[in-house]
């Protein structure tokens, strides 16, 4: 092995005392991915849905519920305003406790290769 900070070992890739395999580094990626499609999605759909709700249904920007304002304006002022903050919270939420499980998953690498030189 040489003296740098980063070295290989067959599948795995040791930086310092974390060790990442091959494995591990997809299964962080799919996870990621996924968090982050479904996220997106959700985003994507309520977002679509605003001028949509304007086409289809007229009461929804015609007719006033409250003080003057539609159902569509105080959606917008408000309730999406409150969307987007509960979603961006659940997201960073939900992926802290990923990175926390892979972090988790990392350690376990590292201790079962650190078991392997002991034993070679």
């Amino acid at each position: 092995m040489t003296d740098r900070t980063q070295t290989t070992i067959d599948t795995h890739l040791r930086h310092g005392d974390h060790v990442d395999s091959i494995e591990s580094v997809d299964i962080v990626f799919r996870a990621q991915r996924k968090l982050s499609f479904t996220y997106g999605a959700i985003f994507f759909g309520v977002t679509l849905a605003i001028p949509a709700a304007s086409v289809w249904w007229p009461t929804w920007y015609a007719t006033p519920i409250w003080g003057g304002f539609t159902l569509n304006y105080l959606f917008v002022s408000l309730l999406y305003f409150v969307f987007l903050w509960s979603m961006a919270w659940m997201y960073s939420k939900q992926a802290d406790a990923l990175d926390s499980s892979l972090e988790h998953m990392a350690d376990a690498i590292t201790a079962q290769q650190s078991d392997t030189d002991e034993e070679g």
